[in-house]
């Protein structure tokens, strides 16, 4: 049987029951997520489209597609059924399945009905989010409800749908919430007590100004921009080690993420030197590092694999777009071009590392570049970079994924952005870089340590020469054996001309220094100072030289000694005379070069193109223009997300036709434009966002008859706050911070994830990459370092285990308590000591003090654990020890099991 009779026997089995097939349920779902993309109103191949029953009928160059009645003569099941799969449609991905295949022929047998009224597929160009953002004033909201035009905006949306929004969360709730929300760390009791003690209006404000204000603001923004961002330490084969993928010292960009933000660098601003640093402010190393963005998606061993990632992530984080799926063919659901995702790689294709040296640190060395038998570790030092190194790269259009398959006859491509992006002035403008960006030689810091190292070298020698020269002295004074005077002479004359060579070596340093003035920085006779520089290095040529024969001649003399005395020595006696024969052709083929003449000199760094494209410039301006529909739109829609619990567009990384619509589009859009308003500074939009009423609400709804959710059960409206589990790092940093024990050191070299429990440092500050992770941080849904636009939340019994089992929270478990203990010990009666204990531990813990039930069942816990552990022998702590006595282990597991409870690890 023929797979087209197999198809239409299924046919007649799917309509031996009611004959009807569901038109809008069954037959378009199909069509449109395996047709549309060739066939829709984006794209029309053959003339044909199918987006609605009328041009189904009417159909292509080919004539109609379907036969009402017929679906054996009808094109539609002729293409999708073809076995050759050069003639079978959709051409990518795999054929429909026989059910669907059946799905559609049934619906032709039948007819081929469609509704009268049905709409075409909207215009993909026409997509909310690739028109500009504008501020348009909120519908009639609540009366006396709204604080700020956030609350209109959702306020209107509460009226229009009759929804009661609920009252606003308690005090001591909404400090922890927002403490939680803008530093990662919940308030002191100090911190608690004050705002509980402030009744004036403004105290929520100045709440909020103090932590925006904060260090620790930086960090905790800090860390959710990275997920976004896709930061990874490097890895690739830890074990080895090998770096494969992202580059040591990539951790200076996670330190200039948290400057930046705490600065309140304008967004713009980040974009534009995260992508182009070396290009808007050369010679410039405290933002250059910025380019770690690009640093973290190399791959050692595929430079396509670089550029892909660059492209993929660079829409994704910025723009919102999945540019990727322009890869290979035209996007199915966005207006862009296979052509423009190549324009948009053009922007890259210059691309290389490069590793400078630090003030202070060791010369790392050239860049290691791609040698597939070339395995190396990481590097000691250094800050990485990216420079454009191929200022000529082209960039070309190749088909089905794979570079080598070029397209024939296809020109290279010019850089530019994706035209549905608007007017956004892409002109690529090469540049001329200064001195210091394309030689990191000249710079004070380098030369000052050069120098200084050539002088510490010389002083050295002419401290061993007087040496020398005392024992030459002494031995003559004595008159010691001869041959003792001759090793003395010997020894005086290495030393001897050991000063000589590091003095050499210190005038070709300067002459290297002055050359480099004259050349780089116009400061003198270049061509005279060039000269003047190759004669000073081939003058501390030919001392070194000198100083290797005066050593190889001391060697050969003790050498002759010791066989005279050992014949079985001789190897060694041969072993000198080479030395000497080689030495003495070194001190030869010196004098000769020394007579010469020349203007080359060594450099005292690698030398870069002194040029740059522009191009990635040019990029970073496009996507930080404020003529861009969708840059501050994305940004908004993340700052939200981590505020609300979820986006006002719930596919953060997909703003196109194929993603989320937004839930609030006028508020995404005022906020958006308020963003470019404000210079692109972010503080004043968390400030707005955090004081607004709907930030402010409860989160309990209460009883399970709530109106309000009969209306809108999963609040996308708003009515109440959501109740959110804190992210990983939050939850080890809370731990640390309750107990005192967090350091709050910031910036520094990654820390091994495995001293995450013994460590105090914030987790900020721990490695993270494809190949390992904290445990603790891993088991409360860490970022996945390769995608993380939105981070998950998981439920797993082996969250409560390790808060339970693990070291860090019995270890600050113990600290807490004692220190809890020893501030009530003024309170001289027993039982207020314990219930001022206990308030304590809840208001550092958990942020509020317990109510009456809660204070009378932890009284009882703590009597029933102090009987228990009387007779118990203190578990064995290597770290921390348990307290001496049964009631102060009880304490110990009372701020345990608060460490333990659902309210710690709550925002609520």
């Amino acid at each position: 049987m023929s797979h087209l009779a197999t198809i239409i026997v299924l046919t007649l089995a799917a309509s031996a029951g009611d004959g009807q097939v569901d038109y809008q349920r069954q037959v378009k779902p199909i069509l449109r997520a395996r047709c549309f993309a060739c066939h829709g109103a984006l794209k029309q191949e053959a003339d044909l489209r199918l987006d609605t029953g009328e041009f189904i009928r009417r159909g292509g160059a080919d004539g109609p597609a379907v036969q009402p009645g017929n679906p054996a003569a009808s094109r539609l099941i002729e293409r999708v059924s073809a076995a050759d799969p050069a003639e079978r449609m959709p051409p990518e991905g795999a054929p429909l399945s026989a059910d669907e295949i059946a799905t559609l022929s049934a619906w032709i047998a039948s007819g081929a009905a469609t509704p009268a009224d049905e709409k075409p597929q909207d215009d993909p160009t026409a997509h909310w989010a690739f028109q500009r953002p504008r501020k348009s004033p909120p519908l009639a909201a609540r009366p006396n409800w709204s604080i700020n035009p956030i609350d209109a905006f959702i306020s209107a949306r509460h009226l229009a749908a009759g929804i009661e929004p609920l009252g606003e969360a308690d005090k001591a709730t909404l400090l922890r919430r927002v403490s939680l929300d803008l530093v990662g760390l919940p308030p002191t009791r100090d911190e608690l007590h004050a705002f509980l003690a402030d009744s004036s209006a403004a105290a929520y404000e100045r709440a909020v100004d103090r932590l925006l204000a904060s260090p620790q603001y930086g960090e905790r923004w800090g860390r959710h921009w990275m997920d976004v961002w896709r930061y990874s330490d490097w890895y690739g084969r830890r074990a080895v080690p090998d770096v494969m993928n992202s580059y040591p010292h990539v951790w200076r960009w996670r330190d200039w993420i948290v400057r930046s933000l705490n600065a309140d660098k304008g967004y713009d601003q980040m974009i534009v030197e995260m992508l182009a640093a070396d290009e808007a402010m050369p010679g410039d190393d405290e933002n250059v590092v910025a380019t770690g963005f690009l640093v973290r998606n190399w791959f050692k061993w595929n430079y396509e694999n670089w550029m892909k990632d660059n492209v993929e992530h660079t829409a994704k984080a910025f723009l919102g777009l999945t540019l990727n799926c322009a890869h290979c063919h035209n996007h199915k659901y966005d207006p862009i071009k296979q052509e423009e995702y190549f324009r948009f790689r053009a922007c890259f294709e210059p691309l290389e590392l490069r590793q400078d040296r630090v003030a202070g640190l060791p010369d790392p060395g050239p860049f290691k570049k791609y040698v597939y038998a070339q395995s190396y570790g990481p590097i000691a030092a250094g800050l990485v970079r990216v420079f454009d190194e191929k200022l000529d790269a082209q960039t070309f259009m190749y088909v089905k994924g794979d570079a080598r398959n070029r397209m024939e006859g296809k020109p290279p491509v010019a850089a530019g952005v994706p035209a549905i992006l608007g007017e956004l002035d892409f002109k690529v403008l090469p540049l001329d870089l200064p001195p210091r960006a394309y030689y990191p030689g000249v710079a004070s810091a380098i030369r000052a340590e050069e120098t200084a190292k050539a002088a510490a070298e010389l002083a050295a020698a002419k401290e061993l020469l007087a040496k020398s020269q005392a024992r030459v002295a002494a031995a003559e004074t004595l008159a010691q054996p001869q041959q003792e005077q001759l090793d003395a002479r010997l020894s005086y004359r290495v030393d001897e001309q050991h000063v000589a060579s590091a003095a050499a070596r210190e005038r070709a340093l300067a002459a290297r220094i002055a050359a480099d003035d004259a050349r780089y920085l116009g400061l003198g006779d270049a061509a005279a100072q060039a000269k003047a520089a190759w004669q000073a290095e081939k003058q501390a040529t030919w001392e070194d030289a000198q100083l290797r024969l005066a050593r190889a001649e001391r060697g050969l003399n003790a050498a002759e000694r010791k066989a005279a005395a050992d014949t079985s020595t001789k190897p060694e006696l041969d072993k000198a005379q080479k030395e000497l024969a080689d030495a003495r052709a070194a001190a030869d083929a010196s004098r000769a070069a020394l007579a010469g003449s020349g203007d080359t000199y060594t450099p005292l760094s690698p030398l870069y193109p002194a040029k740059s494209t522009g191009r990635r410039l040019a990029l970073a301006k496009a996507i930080a223009n404020p003529n861009n529909p969708l840059t501050a739109r994305v940004a908004i829609n993340h700052l939200w997300l981590r505020h609300f619990g979820r986006g006002l567009v719930e596919t953060p990384a997909n703003f196109g036709n194929s993603g989320r619509p937004p839930s609030h589009p006028e508020l995404l859009d005022w906020l958006a434009v308020e963003l470019m308003e404000q210079g692109w500074r972010m503080k004043p939009i968390h400030r707005l966002m955090v004081t607004s009423r709907v930030y402010r609400l409860r989160s309990q709804v209460g009883q399970p008859d709530q109106p309000n959710l009969a209306i809108d059960r999963d609040n996308r409206l708003y009515w109440r706050a959501n109740t959110r589990r804190m992210e990983a790092e939050c939850v080890r940093d809370s731990i640390l911070a309750c107990a005192g024990e967090l350091d709050t050191t910031m910036g520094g070299q990654e820390l091994d994830a495995a001293q995450g429990m013994t460590s105090r440092r914030r987790s900020l500050y721990f490695a993270i990459h494809g190949e390992a992770k904290m445990p603790l941080l891993e088991l409360f849904d860490a970022p996945d370092v390769c995608d993380c636009y939105e981070r998950v939340s998981s439920v797993r019994p082996q969250q409560a285990l390790a808060l339970a089992n693990s070291d860090l929270p019995h270890s600050c478990s113990r600290v807490l308590a004692e220190s809890l203990w020893r501030a009530t010990a003024s309170v001289s009666d027993p039982a207020g000591r314990e219930a001022e204990f206990i308030r304590a531990a809840f208001e550092r813990i958990l942020s509020h003090a317990p109510n009456e039930a809660e204070l009378q069942a932890s009284r009882d816990y703590l009597a029933l654990q102090t009987q228990d552990l009387a007779a118990a022998q203190p578990p064995p702590a290597p770290v921390t020890p348990p307290a001496s006595d049964a009631a102060g282990r009880a304490r110990e597991t009372l701020i345990h099991a608060l460490f333990n409870h659902n309210d710690f690890v709550t925002i609520r």
